[in-house]
């Protein structure tokens, strides 16, 4: 699983969308590091 985050937008859907497939904990701080 890639955890890069995919632009839509302007917004980063790929980091929170890997919230919901992986663990959440990991998932959130993809989204917070990005």
């Amino acid at each position: 699983m890639s955890e890069s985050p995919i632009l839509q937008d302007g917004k980063i859907v790929g980091a929170v969308t890997h919230v919901f497939v992986d663990n959440p904990s990991k998932g959130y701080g993809t989204l917070i590091i990005k």
